[in-house]
């Protein structure tokens, strides 16, 4: 029998609770079969530390875990996320309450190539484990970089052994790049290769785009 397949959105919103303990509470397996979730992590935080009290554009904040560590460990002034589903959301507007943070994030259900910002920009955007699910990757790194003012970091997954046991678990589309596909999507996006960090983790890459 084939599996149900699901869009990306149900998949993820009834799997709120299960990604939230990839980083709350991580088992043997997580830390070492999902190596890559906590080093995008430390990358992201890296490169927010580089802009002083960063405003920030957190791109499928999920359960906002990521956005708790910006602000905590990276020094951003506020965090602004948007993912489009609901579960997610709650998730976490009850995450920052319980790390006193909520004063400084902000959460809203929407596609961030649709959702009016109005006037409103961000010194650094970063979307952590996005890209794995986007079909058209060079919409969204424009939209990112019309967004930022100073930088950009982002994960892209690869082909390979673990992609191919995601497709096999996962019921919702996945997309893969390589190195030569991440360059040319920044260059297309104005972003130079000189501007541009490329950091190999675990099943993938991370990148840092910086603008200035």
């Amino acid at each position: 029998m084939s599996k149900k397949t699901e869009t990306v959105q149900s998949y993820w919103d009834a799997r709120s609770e299960l990604f939230g303990n990839y980083y709350k509470k991580p088992s043997t397996f997580d830390r070492i079969f999902r190596k890559g979730v906590y080093e995008r992590q430390a990358i992201a935080v890296k490169a927010c530390k580089e802009i002083p009290n960063a405003t920030v554009l957190d791109i499928g904040s999920g359960p906002g875990i990521n956005s708790v560590s910006l602000i905590k460990n990276a020094g951003a002034s506020h965090v602004f996320g948007v993912d489009f589903a609901q579960h997610m959301i709650d998730y976490a507007r009850n995450t920052v309450i319980e790390e006193g943070v909520a004063d400084k994030c902000e959460f809203v259900l929407g596609d961030v190539l649709t959702y009016d910002f109005g006037n409103r920009k961000f010194d650094y955007s970063y979307a952590l484990g996005v890209f794995d699910y986007v079909e058209n990757a060079q919409a969204l790194l424009s939209r990112m970089c019309s967004l930022s003012d100073r930088s950009i970091m982002a994960s892209w997954p690869e082909d390979g052994l673990r992609m191919a046991l995601r497709r096999y678990r996962y019921t919702c589309p996945l997309f893969h790049y390589t190195e030569q596909q991440i360059i040319d999507l920044h260059r297309k996006a104005g972003i130079p290769r000189e501007n541009l960090e490329i950091i190999r983790i675990g099943g993938g890459w991370a990148t840092i785009a910086r603008k200035s």
